[in-house]
């Protein structure tokens, strides 16, 4: 599920929890290790990997978990079997003593899909620890305990907002470097065929790009070129509509228009500061 859909039920979830928590019970919370298991599950779970691998068959699922996997259980799950191996998991079970409020976070653990699909997330061990040591007291109503575990649900809002970022960093950085090289070889750019290249709508594209980097791909294609023609007019003689063709401009006008609205003098007279030459 994308990281624009996952969010919204994830925030809904840490609500729902927060504001009806007199009607939440942690039934259990616990560090497992190596041993398999086979049964039904009874409580709403969340399971954290920290080391090792292993597959699960969740009813008719077959769920490969990895390091820094995340899971959420449904209490509805008729049967989760794990066979022995090597592995560490942390787990925390809980349920609702009231019917509707069951129902709701039973919703939103089936629109979050993360029962089928763990989520990858790192460093969690320690907000499980602080769990576990309120538990081993008996505190399982306690505000601890509830700061704690919504504690763990926001750390995983938050983790799934910094890999959102950090994979649309990487996609913009991508499509910097495509659009570098695209002037570069003197080709046509057109912002559809970038979008098709990345499978991603137009609009969406241009939002992300300008989100990122503060302009639109169309100002950054232009700044692009100017910047070539400007090292051309300070180290060849060569004219300006030839300048203006090979860095991708319509005509010398066009050229001759952008520049000064950029730079602030024409072309021109950009080469007769830098080459010290002077104007006709």
């Amino acid at each position: 599920m994308a990281d624009n859909l996952i969010l919204p039920k994830l925030e809904s979830l840490i609500q729902l929890l927060d504001s009806n928590w007199n009607h939440i019970r942690v039934h259990s919370c616990g560090f497992w290790e190596n041993r398999g298991w086979n049964g039904p599950g009874r409580t709403f779970e969340f399971s954290y990997l920290v080391s090792g691998s292993i597959r699960l068959q969740q009813d008719r699922h077959t769920v490969d978990v990895k390091q820094g996997d995340l899971l959420f259980v449904q209490d509805t799950l008729r049967n989760s079997t794990c066979s022995d191996g090597d592995f560490q998991l942390y787990y925390i079970g809980f349920y609702a003593d009231k019917p509707e409020i069951a129902g709701a976070i039973r919703d939103l653990f089936r629109q979050l899909q993360l029962d089928t699909k763990p989520l990858q997330l790192q460093g969690l061990q320690q907000d499980f620890r602080s769990i576990m040591a309120d538990l081993s007291f008996g505190r399982f109503d306690s505000v601890l305990v509830k700061q704690h575990f919504l504690h763990v649900l926001v750390r995983i809002y938050h983790g799934i907002v910094q890999a959102g970022r950090s994979a649309h960093e990487r996609l913009i950085h991508s499509v910097i470097n495509d659009l570098h090289e695209l002037c570069r070889s003197e080709q046509k750019i057109k912002l559809t065929d970038i979008a098709e290249r990345y499978s991603l709508n137009e609009r969406y594209l241009n939002h992300r790009f300008k989100q990122e980097t503060g302009i639109t791909i169309g100002n950054y294609i232009t700044s692009i070129r100017v910047e070539h023609a400007k090292r051309l007019l300070e180290t060849t003689a060569m004219p300006i509509t030839t300048i203006a063709y090979a860095t991708g401009f319509y005509d010398g006008a066009h050229f001759s228009r952008t520049f000064k609205s950029k730079e602030g003098i024409s072309p021109q007279e950009y080469r007769s500061l830098q080459q010290g030459i002077p104007l006709q």
